[in-house]
Order: structure tokens, then C-alpha cells, then sequence
């Protein structure tokens, strides 16, 4: 094996060991939306289930939806356009389930 040969191995190797490591590392980084979903599911409801919620309430639809942790307590997010056109934001407490 010739020099350049060696180098074009050696770099096209060490490429692939760089991107497969970066794409674990980006893998890594996401929550698990599932074990998510379970955590405030023992707590309380899901995110899902207070867009759900929501959105048969209201009758609008829904924009936007984040949890929010509050000195350990969690509460969803939900940004909601009304049928009359209004942007509305409802605050949902993920262990009661009430929103304001």
C-alpha cells in the first residue's frame, strides 16, 4: 500500500468515526418523549392529554404547547387561536389538570 493510500484510508476512517460520533452525541441530547409523557402521567396528565383538553374546551386551535418546571412544580403552556380570531394562552397545572 502506497503512502497516499494509506492517507485517503486513514482520513476517509476517521470521517466516518467523526460523524457517526457526533450523530450519537446530537441522539443523546433529546429528551425521551416517552419517558416524558410516563413522569407526568404518574404526576398528573400529559402534555398531550391538556392540549387535548384544551383544544375541546376552547374549540380553538392549537398553536404552541411547552411544559414549564416551576420550583418543581410542572405546568403546560398552551397557546390556542380562538374561533373568533383571539390568541388565547391557558396555563394548565400538569397534577391537578385545572387551567386559568
Amino acid at each position: 500500500m502506497t503512502r497516499k493510500t494509506f492517507m485517503a484510508c486513514l482520513l476517509a476512517g476517521l470521517i466516518t468515526l467523526a460523524s457517526t460520533g457526533m450523530v450519537e452525541a446530537r441522539r443523546d441530547d433529546r429528551p425521551d418523549r416517552s419517558s416524558r409523557q410516563e413522569t407526568s402521567r404518574r404526576d398528573g396528565i400529559s402534555l398531550d392529554e391538556a392540549v387535548a383538553r384544551v383544544r375541546r374546551e376552547s374549540g380553538g386551535r392549537v398553536l404552541s404547547a411547552e411544559a414549564r418546571d416551576r420550583r418543581g412544580d410542572t405546568t403546560y403552556r398552551i397557546k390556542v387561536l380562538l374561533p373568533n380570531g383571539a390568541v388565547r394562552v391557558y396555563n394548565v397545572d400538569a397534577r391537578s389538570g385545572r387551567s386559568d
